[in-house]
């Protein structure tokens, strides 16, 4: 074999390995988890901003793979107190 076969596959070998994956994300990327009082909880990718209701691990949408999440509980106080002022107007 000459030399110049082995370079021509020792580069297509790095030129493979050097390719993107499908799945990707920074270390320490964490799904934001939006909690609802009623509603079922549904869930945030913070690389491409699209919220999903399934409990899973990587984007459905950009494959973005999440290391751990993090909770957004605004939604569910501002849910909660609206429920309480529907209640004080019933009078419960």
């Amino acid at each position: 074999m000459s030399w110049s076969w082995i370079v021509i596959i020792v580069l297509l070998i790095l030129l493979c390995g050097t390719g993107k994956s499908r799945t990707t994300g920074k270390p320490g990327t964490r799904r934001i988890d939006h909690p609802h009082v009623i509603d079922r909880d549904d869930y945030e990718c913070p690389a491409c901003r699209r919220r999903f209701t399934d409990n899973v691990m990587v984007c459905p949408y950009c494959r973005t793979r999440f290391s751990g999440t993090v909770e957004d509980d605004r939604e569910f106080t501002d849910e909660e107190e609206e429920l309480e002022d529907w209640d004080e107007e019933d009078g419960y």
